[in-house]
């Protein structure tokens, strides 16, 4: 069976049969997705939209089961968005469902769907019916129905749901039990479609790319016209030279080494309260800031991962109650000074009154440590500089043995047990679930854990925050407490 409907050949038939040539040019617009999108479809100049070579075969696949392992930038996106015009012109009385892990995800990517509707004359007066909360909706004249639904906890928001067509974005991130809902809700002749970048982890989307009864699409970044060579060395740069996990994945579309999810999205979830008192601040250099003079006697923590220029700075904020940590407040800062970050800690401090402040004294956060505990010696005190590629040493056990345990590891498992105890409060924030979503680490040839690298930065703050926790309900837990010793500033 020819996988493809190539146009040419499509329009020789047509013509044997006798069909005339308007009639042939209205079957093909309709048909051929390329010509579909070259009529209706507008780029960011308001031009014509002009499909790139390798993106032809793709929009014209009518496969029932497509998958794409891709880089990144290479117009995944666009195809979602023109094959969601294409259906409700084409699919009356059916429905599409464009699903996703995390709202980090699905928000931008409906955002440019709707706008693609709204913004065409031609399009817009067929929708009946549009809503954007409590889930993305769109109803048509012709009784097309286009959902956007993210997973929810084990996939909860995919029950109920009956579609004929469904397109995953990131399917790299979808949990086990998201895609055992997701299967359920595809009606016995639908088609679905598979957006994938491999980040190492061999789940659903794994196996889906190694399932030769499926149409198979790899799309390196350097496919896209835009991709330059000083781009490359950028990315080579960021990633740790082709070789590294991050290149392989992100640029190339490839699995690399295997490699495992750190943490269990289920789990994740679970410990994600909506209603939760919660702020979150954004600044960029100049930004005043402020915290409020409102805070109910606790006990506070801080956790600190410092960036500069190009990466962001994290702050975030728990408060122990009884048992549990509870994340309050987080700061997110954007091309801020070390100077200015200083200002903010001992700011959140005269707030918070914190009883312990860890922060990752990499190249970025060091100089600050220092500065803050140059200051006195309660600062001394209240600081933990960690070292991520350090050692956290106990006290010997009764036999003698000392334990020294990767810092890195160790605040990682300590994230890890308050997950799986759900001794832990997340506020409902979406650039949160994404890093946690996409977190990965994959095992070296000595047996030590390495995770790989990418955006986790209020993750790293997130260890920070819970080492800093552990370290001060330690030395107040006993008479012989464990004592670990982490790299600090003498």
């Amino acid at each position: 069976m020819n996988k493809y409907l190539e146009s040419n050949q499509a329009k020789r038939v047509l013509s044997h049969q006798g069909w005339s040539n308007e009639k042939i040019a209205q079957w093909t617009t309709a048909h051929d997705r390329v010509a579909f999108a070259q009529a209706f479809v507008r780029d960011q100049s308001g031009a014509t939209w002009a499909s790139r070579e390798y993106q032809r075969a793709s929009l014209r696949c009518y496969d029932r089961r497509k998958i794409h392992c891709d880089g990144r930038d290479v117009g995944k996106t666009c195809e979602i968005e023109i094959m969601a015009m294409w259906a409700s012109s084409i699919m009356a009385n059916r429905e599409l469902m464009i699903a996703t892990q995390c709202e980090h995800h699905l928000f931008p990517l409906m955002h440019r769907v709707f706008r693609r509707f709204e913004e065409n004359p031609d399009f817009a007066k067929t929708i009946v019916e549009a809503k954007r909360t409590p889930s993305w909706y769109m109803r048509f004249t012709n009784g097309f129905i286009l959902w956007g639904r993210i997973a929810g906890p084990r996939g909860v928001n995919f029950q109920g749901m009956h579609v004929d067509f469904q397109i995953v974005d990131e399917a790299q991130e979808l949990t086990e039990t998201s895609w055992g809902e997701l299967y359920q809700a595809l009606n016995g002749s639908g088609a679905r479609w598979v957006y994938g970048v491999p980040d190492g982890r061999r789940g659903t989307f794994f196996r889906m790319t190694q399932d030769q009864s499926a149409e198979q699409f790899n799309w390196p970044s350097r496919l896209n016209p835009d991709f330059t060579p000083e781009k490359d060395l950028e990315l080579q740069r960021l990633y740790g030279g082709k070789t590294s996990p991050g290149y392989l994945h992100r640029v190339l579309g490839q699995h690399g080494t295997p490699a495992h999810g750190v943490f269990n999205l289920d789990e994740y979830q679970d410990c994600v309260q909506e209603t939760l008192d919660f702020e979150s601040v954004e600044l960029v250099e100049g930004d005043s800031f402020a915290a409020t003079s409102k805070v109910p006697a606790a006990d506070y923590y801080l956790g600190c991962d410092l960036g500069f220029a190009r990466d962001p700075s994290e702050f975030v904020v728990y408060r122990a109650e009884g048992p549990h940590l509870v994340n309050v407040f987080r700061v997110n800062l954007c091309g801020v000074n070390y100077a200015r970050q200083q200002a903010v800690i001992e700011e959140l401090n005269r707030a918070y009154a914190f009883r312990r402040i860890g922060i990752d004294c990499g190249n970025n956060g060091r100089a600050v440590a220092h500065q803050l505990m140059s200051k006195n010696h309660d600062w001394c005190e209240k600081i933990s500089a960690i070292e991520f590629g350090s050692a956290i040493e106990l006290d010997p056990l009764p036999g003698g043995e000392v334990i020294r345990r990767p810092a890195k590891e160790f605040m990682t498992e300590l994230l890890q047990r308050r997950l799986a105890e759900r001794s832990i409060v997340f506020p409902k924030l979406t650039a949160r679930e994404s890093q946690y979503a996409a977190h990965s680490y994959s095992v070296g040839n000595n047996g030590r854990i390495i995770y790989e690298k990418g955006n986790d930065h209020i993750i790293d703050a997130d260890r920070c925050a819970l080492l800093a926790h552990w370290l001060d309900t330690r030395e107040e837990s006993g008479p012989t407490p464990l004592r670990p010793r982490v790299a600090t500033f003498s």
